[in-house]
């Protein structure tokens, strides 16, 4: 069958729309949103229905796939559909079907008569206006459930004047004839219809992968969307919840199917993608396990990458506790990836490659042994931003050495530092304003070779003092130590180099580093 054959636009009259409503044959599939609409948008409905304006068009999936949750329109309880029979499922048009269908049947059977209340409308003829109920003078007006039902209608059209009763018939002529643009989608597939409903825009948010898979899985016992929402609220203890719900699709897609196409998901059968989401959650906090205490990240802004937890997590449902050996082809695979920029362009096709490769080192953890990496220094000259993937590749090389206070050689807390974004406690090791005094402008000073995890209260002390003045102040039994856990040439900490030696030494010194994590991940 054609492609055109499988859309196929009609005119049907609202009168008639309105009654497969009634009979069931149109239903509101679950990952639809909630009705939102707010009453102006009720009676502007109305009122360009009466005077014959354009309201937009609906959308319908015509289908014997049972969805395992749909909604009634707007809560009004409607027939079962026989098993086997065709339904319509409102894919676009939501919030104006289920206004009209409400408008002309508020007294009907819901399961909220909160809404049904919001939708008792009643029509003033005198003066051509729709009014709520509630603040009609029903001498004047007729409640417009009336005007569609005959048997209702001419007992109320008696005591109405004969003006008003041409007005109301008027009224009840462009109702039930307005013609209604419909398309409907037949024989589609479920990746097809996918497309469709994140396509759609026309009340200004798309309808999401995950929306639709929630549908397709949904039992008493599970739900996709509250599945998702558990896991990332139990993730923000580790400050991961900012993952969002696509990449966990993503990484979803990546446990069941290999790949990382949340669409190719709308085919998987239900029950492999419930066990999915099990393999997940164990998965995922393995993840996190292992970025916390093995690379010292406490919170996913750092991960420059955040694609990268795709292959941990594919490797993670295969093999919950991995070997040394695994660890530190992890960690190797981690700092080529952050080092190397592989995932800044082409990201998709790199994680595709990455995700073979972790399936390998499930069984063979030399799989990453050959990794190396040219790095060149100028990536540390590069401006000072903490949104910038390189400058969360150095923060998270930094952590792994430790970094001592400057003043006193404590331990810097990396709990607070790796937690959050928090500029105090990242510091200038040539301050600026210092350097401003010389004549080295910003953009020159504001850059990553210049820059060490240090606590607010060191940063507070140091201020904008020159180096020559502050790093005698060093305990120098402790010099060296702090030197290297801050990934500073020892015979830089005196601040006798001008600044420019510094940024060279220091940059090879880091480019030294970042090798060796790729190398044998560790510095």
């Amino acid at each position: 069958m054609s492609t055109t054959n499988k859309i196929t636009p009609s005119n049907p009259r609202l009168g008639a729309l309105l009654s497969d409503v009634s009979r069931g044959n149109i239903k509101i599939p679950v990952f639809q949103r909630e009705y939102v609409w707010k009453d102006e948008q009720i009676m502007s409905l109305l009122d360009s229905i009466y005077h014959g304006y354009p309201v937009g068009s609906l959308l319908l999936w015509s289908t014997k796939e049972s969805l395992r949750h749909e909604r009634d329109v707007g809560g009004f309880k409607l027939p079962k559909t026989p098993e086997d029979f065709p339904v319509n499922y409102l894919l676009d048009g939501q919030q104006r079907l289920t206004t009209l269908y409400g408008v002309f049947n508020s007294d009907a059977e819901t399961a909220e008569p909160e809404l049904a209340q919001r939708f008792n409308v009643s029509f003033v003829p005198g003066k051509g206006i729709f009014v709520h109920t509630s603040v009609a003078d029903t001498e004047k007006s007729i409640n417009l459930r009336s005007i569609l039902d005959t048997t209702r209608l001419l007992p109320e059209l008696a005591r109405f004047s004969p003006e008003d009763q041409r007005t109301i018939a008027t009224l009840t002529e462009r109702f039930k004839d307005y013609e209604f643009p419909v398309v409907t989608i037949r024989e589609r597939s479920n990746q097809e219809v996918c497309r469709v409903f994140q396509r759609i825009n026309s009340s200004g948010t798309s309808l999401s992968t995950l929306e639709l898979l929630s549908a397709w899985t949904w039992s008493d016992q599970f739900n996709l969307v509250n599945e998702i929402k558990e896991l990332l609220d139990r993730l923000s203890d580790s400050g991961y919840e900012e993952l969002g719900e696509e990449l966990v699709l993503r990484c979803l897609t990546a446990v069941v199917l290999g790949t990382i196409d949340a669409e190719d998901l709308v085919d998987t059968p239900p029950n492999q993608l419930i066990q999915g989401m099990t393999k997940l959650k164990q998965a995922m906090y393995s993840t996190v396990d292992f970025l916390e205490k093995e690379l010292r990240i406490r919170n996913v802004v750092f991960v420059p990458f955040p694609i990268m937890l795709v292959p941990l997590v594919a490797f993670y449902a295969r093999t919950l506790k991995p070997t040394a050996e695994q660890i530190l082809g992890l960690k190797r695979w981690f700092w080529h990836c952050v080092f190397t920029q592989k995932y800044k362009a082409g990201t998709n096709t790199a994680v595709v490659e990455d995700l073979k490769k972790m399936e390998i080192l499930a069984t063979d953890f030399s799989v990453f042994s050959a990794l190396d990496a040219k790095i060149d220094s100028e990536i540390f000259k590069k401006t000072w931003r903490i949104n910038s993937t390189i400058a969360k590749a150095a923060i998270c090389m930094l952590a792994q050495a430790t970094p001592r206070s400057f003043l006193n050689g404590n331990v810097v807390d990396l709990g607070s530092v790796m937690s959050a974004y928090n500029a105090r406690e990242f510091h200038h090791i040539y301050p600026k304003a210092f350097l401003a005094t010389q004549g080295i402008q910003f953009h020159q000073s504001n850059i990553i070779a210049n820059v060490c995890l240090l606590t607010s209260s060191d940063n507070r002390s140091i201020s904008d003092e020159n180096p020559a003045t502050y790093m005698p102040k060093i305990p120098s039994d402790l010099k060296n130590q702090i030197a290297d856990s801050a990934l500073i040439p020892r015979t830089l900490l005196d601040g006798s180099k001008t600044y420019a030696e510094f940024i060279e030494a220091r940059a090879n010194l880091l480019v030294e580093k970042a090798q060796s994590l790729v190398k044998t991940g560790k510095l």
